[in-house]
């Protein structure tokens, strides 16, 4: 590896349980990247604050992403969010305020912040709920770039 090469700009959403909202974003936020061509500039990951190691993505958030042709893994295990994840992360974006609270990092925001209020977990509820849910986390998308390039300058 040579001293000259960039390290990728590391993107976390973050949710309670990794089943729902953020590994939707996560999936979102990748097709977003590829759409404005800047994959190559970004990785991009989402974990949970109380998840079950091992707990799969639900099937109304496969099905939602399914609907919106968005690629994913509908095998996608849950990660639990860690210390290194706040250390390492140069933008985490939190679901709401007390996630982005709980994260305790100063690169920590919340959808709050980009869109004007939370996005409510869809968990236990129809896939019609989740696609509510995408259509709310991708209205933030622009915002997170801007944020993003901002802090890469």
């Amino acid at each position: 590896m040579t001293d000259n090469k960039k390290e990728k700009f590391n993107i976390i959403f973050v949710c309670t349980g990794n089943t729902c909202r953020s590994p939707m974003a996560e999936f979102l936020f990748k097709d977003y990247l590829r759409q404005k061509k800047r994959s190559g500039d970004f990785s991009v990951q989402s974990a949970g604050l109380e998840a079950a190691k091992g707990d799969k993505i639900t099937p109304q958030a496969v099905e939602a992403l399914s609907v919106m042709g968005i690629k994913h893994n509908p095998e996608r295990k849950a990660k639990v969010f860690t210390v290194q994840m706040s250390l390492d992360g140069d933008l985490i974006v939190c679901m709401t305020d007390e996630h982005a609270e709980r994260v305790g990092s100063d690169n920590a925001i919340s959808f709050v912040d980009l869109i004007g209020r939370p996005i409510s977990d869809p968990y236990g509820y129809s896939t019609q709920a989740y696609l509510m849910c995408a259509a709310q986390m991708q209205t933030g998308f622009d915002r997170i770039l801007e944020i993003a390039d901002q802090k890469l300058k």
